[in-house]
């Protein structure tokens, strides 16, 4: 019987292509990629796959998962995202899940986990879930939490059963205030709340050990920031803010805080020392202090788009600015100056207008492949062979888990930027590889560089990758001197090549 089932199996998957021809017995089989493959159901004989720890069924078109997948007993990983799932398939809770990715489906309830102690990792993103009662039993051992872009109002009850969440999202929902609970994330590092209806916060929100907060897109009015000693990133974007003020004491070591488009008059200066990041663009604000140029470490400062009309002779003092975004104010002839002292190629003032930053379309590929034939020229590692590199950027283009981005002027392509999804042993987790960063000589020491690589660097973030890196020539110092002023720093490995 045992035979039966595993030949059966097997030229199923062999139609598929999920696995190779060295396998020959079920029990070789410990990851199985059956995603978008338009599957409407998973055969039953699945359950024989005794060693099988990741499952990867996402992007297909499932409502429902056999039974005999309870004799899964070795199943860690677990991914059904963007299927048509209604409800949580039942087996579920007879597997030991270290992690389960249910995002993108059409779930209205997740009180089929309130048993579950061994998750860590839950992903209930894009679905149509609005109560949280019952969702976890009070003792567990869940690390990471994603329920963003649902319908959740109240997140009062299911607080108190986080204790462990180290990453909690909770973007793009309907929550309307922090409550006291707020008090039992005790262990949370990474909290965003952001695209919410918040208006009020608990003054126990203040109190937490938390590293990075995104309090953005909400209906904050008024906020006393303090306190909050480890935090380290501050996002309040897009809040109309008719009161909003720091203490003394708020957030010592913070490095990165975000004000844009928040209605404010006043440029505020947090205490900390260690401030990488201050960004006060869209806002009404008239005058910077004098006390900006305490900011030793300062890396990237935005004022666009304000009533600024002089800069303060301290703006020169930040040595390690690296970008300095301030149009769209009426700059008088001193700050003009101030910008010229300070480095004016970090500023977007410089910036040539009509240069724009967008993903890569189809229709650009040709051009961006006679692009990297200027990059090319550079390094000696490469040749210049217009096919090879259509051929080859083509294929980024068609590849998951790739991005390409281009800065076009006048609808021609003068810079790009790609970046690829990698897996790092070291990270246990997704890596992003930056490459291919290059402009027209022309367009150089406009600011081109930094906002491809900006961007980039956002969509990183919003991807979560853990790190990303990039390998640069060593006789390019423009290139290395670029990459230093800009946070990446140099490792003690070298890279080999080798040719098959």
């Amino acid at each position: 019987m045992y035979d039966y089932e595993w030949d059966r199996l097997k030229t199923w998957l062999d139609q598929y292509g999920a696995i190779d021809e060295s396998i020959t017995s079920a029990e070789q089989i410990t990851r199985l990629d059956l995603s978008a493959k338009s599957l409407k159901d998973i055969p039953a004989s699945i359950g024989i796959l005794c060693n099988l720890i990741v499952l990867n069924v996402s992007n297909n078109k499932l409502s429902t998962l056999p039974d005999s997948m309870k004799e899964l007993s070795a199943l860690r990983n677990l991914d059904i995202r963007r299927n048509n799932f209604e409800e949580l398939p039942e087996v579920v809770t007879s597997l030991s899940l270290r992690s389960l990715n249910a995002s993108g489906n059409q779930l209205k309830s997740l009180c089929l986990l309130k048993n579950s102690k061994e998750l860590r990792v839950l992903d209930f993103s894009s679905n149509a879930i609005r109560n949280l009662e019952s969702f976890l039993p009070i003792k567990n051992e869940l690390r990471t939490l994603n329920l963003s872009s649902n319908l959740i109002k109240d997140i009062d009850m299911f607080l108190p059963n986080l204790a462990s969440v180290e990453r909690l999202n909770l973007s793009n929902n309907v929550i309307v205030n922090i409550p006291h609970s707020i008090e039992h994330l005790e262990s949370i590092e990474e909290l965003d709340l952001s695209s919410n209806q918040i208006e009020k916060i608990d003054d126990a929100f203040f109190n937490l050990e938390v590293e990075i907060v995104d309090l953005s897109a909400n209906n904050l009015k008024s906020l006393h920031l303090f306190s909050l000693e480890s935090l380290e990133e501050l996002t309040l974007d897009e809040n109309d803010f008719e009161d909003l003020s720091i203490e003394d004491y708020f957030a010592p070591y913070l490095k990165e805080f975000s004000c844009d488009s928040c209605s404010l008059e006043t440029f505020l200066l947090p205490p900390s020392e260690f401030l990488e990041m201050l960004c006060y663009s869209s806002n009404e604000i008239k005058a910077i202090p004098d006390e900006i140029g305490h900011y030793s470490k300062l890396t990237q400062l935005d004022i666009d788009e304000n009533l600024i009309e002089d800069l303060p002779d301290s703006l020169a003092n930040l040595v390690y600015l690296q970008t300095f975004y301030a149009k769209g104010n009426p700059l008088n002839e001193h700050a003009k100056k101030v910008i010229d002292v300070l480095s004016p190629n970090i500023c977007d003032l410089n910036m040539k207008s009509g240069i724009t930053i967008e993903r890569a379309g189809a229709d650009d590929l040709a051009q961006m492949a006679k692009l990297l034939s200027v990059l090319f020229a550079i390094e000696k590692d490469f040749e210049i062979d217009f096919d090879k590199q259509f051929s080859g950027i083509q294929s980024l283009y068609k590849c998951e888990g790739a991005d390409l981005l281009v800065a076009k002027y006048e609808n021609s392509v003068v810079g790009m930027i790609t970046m690829q999804r990698l897996i790092s042993s070291a990270e246990g987790d997704y890596i992003g590889q930056i490459e291919d960063l290059v402009v027209y000589e022309e367009y150089r020491k406009m600011g081109v560089g930094s906002r491809l690589l900006n961007k980039m660097r956002v969509i990183a973030q919003e991807y979560e990758y853990k790190r990303i890196q990039l390998a640069a020539d060593i006789d390019n110092s423009n290139a290395l001197e670029f990459y230093n002023r800009r946070g990446f720093n140099k490792t003690n490995l070298n890279l080999y090549h080798y040719t098959v």
